[in-house]
């Protein structure tokens, strides 16, 4: 598989796999019908929201959002306002640009 966001992407949920840690996708991206996406929207998905979410809760935290990127990849208005609405929530939220990156946060978050 090429590099990318989502290789990188896969190898963080491999990760957390392997770790323990329960995480799951929240599948926003992809091309879609108009038909499938207005059902999806009816559904309550939400352009922006972050790509995956870690359900342990620590170190006063509800949880982490994580939002993935790749190489010069920007976030977006829309994942800037989930991610700061998340966080007053009283979720942790970052940005990640790698694996490596995911995974130390990660790591530092579950130490929490």
């Amino acid at each position: 598989m090429k590099k990318g966001e989502t290789s990188e992407q896969i190898a963080v949920v491999d990760y957390c796999g392997l770790a323990g840690i329960p995480v799951i996708h929240i599948p926003n991206e992809g091309k879609r019908s108009v038909w499938y996406a207005s059902l999806l929207k009816r559904m309550g998905l939400k352009s922006g929201f972050p790509d995956l979410f870690i359900t342990r809760a620590r170190g006063g935290y509800h949880g982490l959002f994580i939002e993935m990127k790749f190489g010069s990849g920007k976030t977006t208005d829309k994942q800037e306002e989930w991610l700061r609405l998340l966080t007053k929530e009283g979720y942790a939220c970052t940005v990640c640009y790698s694996a490596d990156d995911a995974i130390k946060i990660i790591k530092f978050y579950n130490n929490l």
